[in-house]
């Protein structure tokens, strides 16, 4: 056949015939691929259908470099955008100088049960994307999310002496559940990690080594898996405990014990009466099943993982993120797959020209959606600090424009004791405490909602200030507010910062504008959250401390609407088209429960109480002595009587003293003991100490034997004092609020 010279290279016609396609069928979408006797790629081109010729389609190869026909060969497979993809693909291969000639035209004849499994059936991956930031979860809004089918033939790879152990270890865990409860967690640990895993990270780290030091990993755990080395000793014991046990139950009990489930589907007695390939074939179909045995359990996990560091991924697509955080891309598939996806997932984000990866569970086999059906959504969760959210508003139960006051960073004020008063509301001692016991410190952010048609009335600034409590003498809040938003430029999206405020309209000072409906928000950190702040205390380095800025006690908050001249504007004037809400409880899918008529005064500004205290707790030790006697500086203590000479600790532990309001959550005191740190005395209390309060002791209790550890005929000790506040900055008890004490002695008898 002549190669036709074009001007810019050369090119060869190609036909493929799919022989008994009726006139009704569909020409599935087919690529051919022409190779030299290298290997190597010389041209692809798509198959197009002929007008003619219901059962051929043509294709034109066009290429830089002249080729010898002879030595070429052609590849005929269903389309795939990644061709790396083909692999798991039934694909036709033909020595191109062999083909049949049609016209003069070489043409590939494919009989019908090799074609039909190149038509496409269509495959529905979706679900959503959310970020935890603020204790709650937000939609990503932008982004793609790429969607990957994962091959677990790994498994198959196994020596028959791993999967023997992995077998015993989890009957281990069967007769014998741990003492910690693992299974329940929502994510892998963070701990869990190391160099030779690829738990986290992108791109993931190194596949381990095969041959692993399984002390040496074990010995880095954590000390509540301190267990896990007696497990792994526990493996040889397996078997003969478990035929133990079942000689011990009735044959009823025998039977009903083995017919239980281990999991989804998953007999107990299919389990423990496996064999090697039984066993293996069922964690290869059921992988889902025995993913917390197999990924939880660290001893199991290092087991298995080393064999399956060359798993599988063919990327099925990529679907675009929605303003509501979901996506949805259809996946074709031969209509011979017999086999459901089992599905991964990475998000990436492209800001102003920089992708970041926001979501990539690692290890991909303990974080794979097995056998998933099609259609069925996915839920997933980034915890990444820089995933892009947008701010979206929650609709209300209650129709209206309007303003929406919401309350203290995450602290809504229906969750604040008494925050906004109506008339004939009897004010109560407990008004501006969060659930009526924690006041507010440090920095405090105001949050808002307001009505996307707001600005369309003419309702254009507000303003918050502050007076302490029944003396109406306000000062305006003018921390300066930055929101962000995303802009579009081409293809390409960038952060746009826009400062709210503080403005001087119409003579009137700290006003912040209402933001923009139109515009897409961002909400990345609590300052795109923030619609006013109030500094009640900043951080001092120098001092290591908080230094307050207002005194402590209760205040009240005023929250003021104007228009583009800044002139006041109140809700309940004839015409006035808005009105304030309030949420009075936390939103119940999407939707806010509001009170649409709170108390308005008569300037047109809504009111709230919130109680402000930004004083350090106290823990002292104040003495430590012997049956009464207080020692020196080293607290050396030599004992008569262990049994009946006590150690008496003297301390204090409070918020504040009276008469002034007590804040204390709580505080514990601890004695630990020698090298170990061995708890051998402990307590935990919530009322105050605040007057000197003794803990008492017999010597023999302080030297007693206690996890293995002791007893002892001396010993030297540590005593640690620890109190913890109430004070609360709307997203948490204020840490830096805390007071710790620490003090030790030494026992021995008297020689």
């Amino acid at each position: 056949m002549a190669i036709s010279r074009k001007e810019q290279g050369h090119s060869i016609k190609f036909n493929v015939e799919l022989q008994d396609l009726s006139e009704k069928e569909k020409w599935p979408q087919l690529d051919a691929f022409l190779y030299n006797r290298a290997g190597r790629l010389v041209a692809r081109a798509a198959l197009k259908p002929n007008a003619k010729h219901p059962n051929l389609a043509n294709a034109v190869f066009e290429f830089v470099d002249e080729v010898n026909e002879k030595a070429l060969t052609v590849k005929i497979a269903a389309h795939k955008e990644d061709v790396r993809a083909l692999s798991r693909e039934k694909i036709v291969t033909y020595r191109f100088a062999e083909l049949a000639k049609v016209e003069g035209t070489a043409t590939a004849i494919i009989p019908r049960p090799i074609w039909y499994c190149w038509i496409m059936v269509f495959y529905l991956a979706r679900g959503t994307v959310e970020k935890w930031t603020g204790g709650e979860k937000l939609p990503v809004c932008l982004g793609e999310v790429d969607i990957y089918d994962v091959d677990v033939r790994c498994l198959l790879r196994i020596p028959d002496i791993v999967i023997e152990r992995i077998r015993d270890s989890i009957i281990d865990l069967i007769l014998d559940p741990p003492p910690i409860d693992v299974i329940k967690q929502e994510t892998l640990p963070s701990w869990w990690g190391d160099d030779d895993d690829d738990w986290c990270g992108t791109p993931p780290k190194l596949r381990p080594p095969r041959n692993l030091d399984l002390d040496a990993k074990l010995a880095k755990l954590p000390r509540e898996w301190a267990f896990a080395r007696t497990r792994v000793a526990a493996m040889d014991t397996a078997r003969t405990r478990l035929d133990q046990t079942l000689v011990t139950m009735r044959i009823n009990e025998k039977q009903q014990w083995l017919n239980s489930e281990a999991g989804t589907e998953v007999k107990l007695s299919q389990v423990v009466y496996s064999n090697t390939q039984q066993f293996r074939t069922l964690l290869t179909e059921k992988f889902q099943v025995f993913r917390y045995w197999l990924c939880w359990y660290p001893w199991i996990h290092w087991m298995w993982w080393p064999w399956c560091r060359s798993y599988g991924l063919e990327k099925l697509g990529t679907a675009t993120l929605q303003p509501d955080g979901s996506f949805a891309a259809l996946v074709p598939m031969s209509i011979c797959r017999t086999d459901t996806p089992d599905l991964w997932f990475k998000v990436r984000q492209t800001i102003s020209g920089t992708e970041r990866v926001i979501y990539a569970r690692y290890p991909v086999l303990c974080n794979t959606y097995w056998n998933h059906p099609s259609g069925d959504p996915v839920s997933l969760l980034t915890y990444d600090s820089e995933a892009l959210v947008c701010e979206s508003n929650h609709d209300t139960d209650e129709p209206g424009i309007y303003v929406m006051p919401m309350g203290i960073g995450d602290d809504g004020w229906y969750q604040i004791e008494q925050a906004h008063l109506k008339p004939g509301d009897i004010a109560g001692a407990d008004r501006g405490l969060y659930g009526g016991s924690d006041p507010y410190g440090t920095r405090l952010d105001i949050r808002m909602q307001f009505h996307d048609s707001l600005k369309s009335i003419g309702v254009e600034y507000y303003r918050w200030s502050i007076a302490p409590a029944d003396t109406m003498a306000w000062s305006h809040l003018n921390e300066t507010i930055s929101h962000r938003y995303l802009t579009q430029i081409g293809s390409d999206f960038f952060i746009v910062p826009e400062t709210l405020g503080p403005d001087n309209v119409g003579g009137k000072p700290s006003l912040f504008k209402v933001p923009d409906p139109a515009k897409d928000w961002i909400a990345l950190n609590r300052n795109d959250r923030a619609f006013a702040v109030w500094n009640t205390a900043v951080w001092d380095a120098t001092q290591n401390r908080y230094v307050p800025q207002v005194a402590d006690g209760r205040y009240v908050l005023r929250l003021e609407m104007f228009d583009a001249a800044g002139n006041n504007l109140n809700p309940t004037a004839a015409g006035a088209g808005w009105m304030f809400f309030l949420p009075t409880a936390a939103a119940v899918g999407g939707v806010w429960p509001v009170d649409n008529a709170p108390h308005v005064q008569a300037d047109g500004s809504v009111h709230f109480n919130l109680w402000v205290d930004n004083t350090d707790t106290t823990a002292d030790i104040q003495s430590v002595g012997l049956s009464g006697t207080p020692t020196g500086d080293c607290q050396f203590m030599e004992y008569e009587d262990d049994a009946t000479d006590t150690v008496e600790v003297t301390y204090v532990a409070y918020h504040k003293l009276p008469p002034q309001r007590d804040f204390l959550a709580s505080y514990s005191l601890s004695v630990k003991r020698g090298v170990s740190g061995t708890t051998v005395d402990g307590m935990t209390q919530t009322v105050p100490a605040q007057t000197p309060t003794v803990r008492s002791n017999t010597v023999s209790h302080l030297l007693r034997e206690v996890g293995g550890k002791g007893p002892y005929p001396r010993c030297a000790f540590a005593v640690e004092l620890h109190a913890y506040p109430r004070t609360r900055d709307g997203y948490s008890r204020i840490r830096q609020y805390e007071s710790h004490d620490t003090s030790a002695f030494a026992l021995m008898a008297n020689p």
